[in-house]
């Protein structure tokens, strides 16, 4: 069932519409606020690393690359929180720490009906050759095992079920400054996003 759950995402992202991330979205994701960091100096460090990249193409040195890629994620969940709240989407739980790790969901919003719940994964890259990957050897990620299991802190902090959600997942290449995304109901069938008119309203994944 994960093997199958995972090649229909890898097909639904693949036929969805590759969107601009405007570059004022991104400017406004590049830096947390630093009152909310346990370590704003790591994050800061980060951070500039990173901007350097997408700004002047400076490449991240290998040996600071585990550093960086933490805050890299938490930047391209805060790219995807502002793009869905701009589509009248309203976040419920996300991480605003800078640092993005652990075992869990990435974000979880309402969607602009605010009638469904949507778990949202988010998978970013700098790489310029490619799309990120959906993570490898976690293939049980997305399935209903994964939602429900004891460590999945953000769904047993809001008590919630596999069944009480539908999925998203993003991509977010943030060299190429383009995004892509597919969405799924609560039984799994993956749809890619070709039309930001498709957020407007949900019904259409279980129609």
């Amino acid at each position: 069932m994960a093997s199958e759950m995972r090649s229909g995402l890898l097909r639904a992202l693949r036929s969805g519409t590759q969107f601009d991330i405007p570059t004022d979205v991104l400017n406004a994701c590049l830096h947390a606020e630093p009152r909310l960091l346990d370590d704003p100096p790591r994050i800061a460090a980060a951070e500039a690393l990173i901007e350097g990249t997408l700004v002047g193409g400076t490449p991240i040195p290998a040996a600071t690359r585990g550093e960086v890629l933490p805050v890299l994620g938490n930047i391209a969940e805060a790219v995807v929180e502002v793009i869905l709240e701009e589509q009248g989407w309203q976040p419920v739980g996300d991480d605003a720490s800078g640092f993005s790790s652990g075992h869990g969901i990435d974000l979880l919003m309402l969607d602009s009906t605010l009638e469904r719940l949507i778990v949202i994964e988010v998978k970013s890259t700098i790489q310029p050759s490619r799309w990120p990957r959906l993570a490898a050897g976690r293939r049980e990620q997305l399935t209903p095992e994964w939602f429900d299991a004891p460590s999945n802190e953000g769904m047993v902090e809001w008590g919630l079920g596999a069944g009480d959600v539908h999925t998203m997942v993003a991509q977010i290449h943030l060299r190429r400054r383009r995004w892509r995304a597919c969405l799924a109901n609560t039984l799994h069938t993956a749809h890619p996003l070709v039309d930001l008119d498709q957020l407007a309203s949900l019904e259409w994944l279980t129609a």
